[in-house]
């Protein structure tokens, strides 16, 4: 087939999804799918977008090019759009060469709503920890690529996204989570942390693996820990609330109720801080020289 033949039969396959194109209703999809575009574009302007979609790294998708997708893969199947495609079809309208598995992968990233979650089988498992011990030569995970690379290993009707392959390692897989009973001083040292940053679960861990050696607790092992010692102490911890008392500068086990007071009288300040109206004349003194601040909904927000 020459060049002339091929524009021809192109244009003719463009016609027909521009023709499909006319029966959907971008307002109504736009609550499922975050689509990039609120209107449908002319004929024109829909070539146009063919070609401006083949411009850049072979490898990068450029935002001509998922708007492109989606109005393909809408155009064949508008009213059914969580239903099977035939990706296949899908390959052959698209300006680059994608595989089967990307193209899927790229058009479930649109939707709104998180798509039902499956559990994982020991077969994924083995093989996203393969991946990713592939990949540790690399300075940093690059996690679209991974799960790219998992889709296209696996070849599931179920397809795993950066954010779901991300949390299986993180809470499942790596090796140097640290699946160990608490120590009592690990205890102590955790509540320490977190009356000094607060409810960064991410630091907290990473700091507190410094004293496990580098094993790191998961942050829903962390949230779970806390209100473990949250319901165990809590009732001497109310006691404590409205008591003025300082912690010895050597903590022990049994300033633990005084840890999780102080914690709780941190995060009422907090709160009050965010809740609390003031008044236009209160808002005057507030402001200076060196802070400016505005009250919006009643509450002061310093800029």
């Amino acid at each position: 087939m020459n060049s002339s033949q091929s524009s021809f039969t192109d244009l003719n396959d463009q016609a027909l999804v521009y023709q499909n194109l006319q029966s959907i209703e971008p307002e109504y999809l736009s609550l499922k799918l975050k689509l990039h575009f609120k209107t449908l574009p002319n004929f024109d302007d829909f070539i146009k977008l063919y070609e401006s979609s083949k411009i850049g790294c072979d490898e990068a998708w450029n935002q001509n090019e998922e708007i492109f997708l989606q109005l393909v893969v809408l155009s064949l199947n508008p009213r059914c759009i969580k239903n099977r495609f035939d990706w296949e079809k899908v390959q052959k309208l698209m300006p680059k060469q994608r595989s089967l598995s990307e193209l899927c992968f790229k058009f479930q990233s649109f939707y709104k709503a998180q798509l039902p979650r499956q559990p994982w089988s020991s077969f994924e498992d083995k093989t996203l920890l393969q991946i990713i011990l592939d990949n540790t030569s690399r300075c940093k995970k690059k996690w679209s690529s991974i799960a790219n690379q998992y889709n296209l290993i696996c070849k599931s009707e179920i397809l795993r996204n950066a954010k779901q392959c991300r949390e299986r390692w993180n809470n499942k897989l790596d090796p140097q989570i640290n699946r160990e009973p608490w120590s009592r001083s690990e205890e102590l040292h955790f509540l320490q942390l977190l009356l000094q940053n607060g409810r960064r679960w991410a630091d907290i861990s990473l700091k507190l693996s410094m004293i496990t050696k580098y094993k790191r607790r998961t942050e829903f092992a962390l949230k779970h820990k806390f209100k473990q010692l949250q319901k165990y102490y809590g009732h001497k911890a109310k006691r404590l609330n409205k008591t003025d008392f300082e912690i010895s500068p050597r903590w022990n086990i049994q300033e633990i109720d005084m840890v999780l007071s102080k914690i709780e009288i941190l995060q009422e300040k907090q709160k009050k801080m965010l809740t609390q109206e003031y008044s236009f004349c209160e808002f005057l003194s507030l402001d200076s020289d060196f802070s400016l601040v505005v009250i919006k909904n009643g509450c002061l927000i310093k800029l």
